[in-house]
């Protein structure tokens, strides 16, 4: 449930930057991605103080070793850039302040360059040992892996969340502007930012379904599975029990519970749940961030998911993220994906500018961290490889 790609303390308010302004990024941009230690003077004093440098070096170390040494950056417009190496392109946006020092950064998932379908498909079989993954084009399978497979998806649930909101609104039961209060049962950990707002808070439908799925907020999803009801939502999934965000974080802070849950047949799991409602939620600075428990958490095929993501990609919230894929290269591009340690799921729906639909669905699950950015970048190198 962590976010998916590489954000450092992104500005919300990006503004287009003056084309004279560009020779200082490319540099910047350029230190940034040099061999060697990470320099973490080139970054602001308040980028530092919402990426801490043990959180920042591991991420840029990554994505160096990753891509190799740059060759060229080339401005793409605004303060938008493409890094170019040997071996991969990648997309970047990155902000200065007054001081010349580091803001704002995205590096979006590198594209490998020279890559067949074969060597694509073959980096995304050696990530993790289990994995599923499905492509379709119109509906027909083009490549597949344990499509059958249910794993574990993380966030990527959150599109049975919105299709049974979605199934309301289209019934007439609701609509999207309908105002809904923030309650204290909703608030969960970490990703999102509803965590932080006062109890009370009054949001619209629609608010709650954009944070959901563009920055997988996990209170404003336990507000939609409120208010829609959990049967609905097992509905949508096609499996049961299906957990709020604050149900699994606190199993994993009580492992007891955790164990019994587990263990135990329907009935027993939905007497763990009621039995754990009454729980405090967990302290994020304590709670034990363990690789995946089986059997606590969020499981789909990836054919699941593709029937999913387009029984609700036409919606405006699926639209706001396009996770690996460049949205200039498509008519649209509808996506959410999930994570936690152990746990990786990507899920987009494509519309090429003639027309054409296809589904990538892929999920990895591992008994360790799996490593991110190289799962991106295959599964972005795929997407690539699709809209030529």
């Amino acid at each position: 449930m962590r976010p998916l790609f590489t954000l450092l303390a992104l500005l919300a308010g990006l503004m287009a930057m003056p084309a004279l302004a560009q020779d200082k990024e490319i540099a910047v941009l350029r230190a940034v991605l040099a061999e060697g230690p990470v320099d973490i003077s080139l970054f602001s004093a308040g980028f530092l103080a919402a990426v801490p440098p043990p959180q920042l070096e591991p991420i840029v170390t990554g994505i160096k070793t990753q891509v190799g040494p740059v060759l060229e950056v080339t401005p793409k417009g605004g303060a938008e850039f493409i890094v170019e190496t040997a071996t991969h392109e990648m997309e970047s946006t990155i902000v200065l302040d007054g001081d010349g020092k580091i803001g704002g950064l995205l590096f979006r998932p590198a594209v490998a360059r020279n890559q067949s379908i074969e060597d694509i498909l073959g980096e995304m079989d050696a990530i993790a040992p289990e994995v599923s993954y499905l492509v379709t084009e119109n509906g027909v399978r083009l490549y597949g892996k344990n499509e059958e497979l249910a794993l574990a998806i993380g966030s990527a649930f959150k599109l049975g969340v919105l299709k049974a909101l979605r199934d309301e609104v289209d019934a007439g039961a609701r609509q999207w502007g309908d105002v809904v209060e923030l309650e204290a049962g909703d608030v969960s950990l970490p990703s999102g930012m509803l965590q932080n707002w006062p109890v009370g808070s009054a949001l619209t439908l629609q608010t709650l379904a954009s944070l959901m799925i563009s920055i997988s907020d996990n209170t404003a999803t336990d507000v939609l599975m409120r208010v829609v009801g959990r049967e609905k939502v097992e509905a949508a999934l096609g499996t049961a029990p299906a957990l709020t965000t604050r149900e699994l974080f606190t199993l994993k802070a009580n492992r007891d519970l955790l164990a019994r849950y587990q263990a135990g047949d329907l009935a027993a799991k939905r007497e763990v749940l009621a039995e754990q409602a009454s729980m405090p939620l967990p302290d994020m600075m304590t709670t034990p961030l363990t690789p995946h428990d089986k059997g606590a958490e969020w499981y789909q095929t990836p054919a699941q998911l593709c029937a999913l993501i387009e029984s609700v990609g036409d919606l405006g919230a699926t639209q706001i993220n396009p996770g690996a894929a460049s949205k200039a290269d498509w008519a649209s591009v509808s996506f959410k994906g999930g994570s936690e340690i152990g746990v990786l799921n990507m899920t987009t729906l494509l519309v090429a500018k003639d027309g054409t639909r296809f589904c990538v669905a892929a999920s990895w699950n591992d008994s360790k961290a799996i490593v991110e950015t190289r799962a991106t970048s295959a599964y972005a190198t795929l997407l690539a490889k699709l809209r030529k």
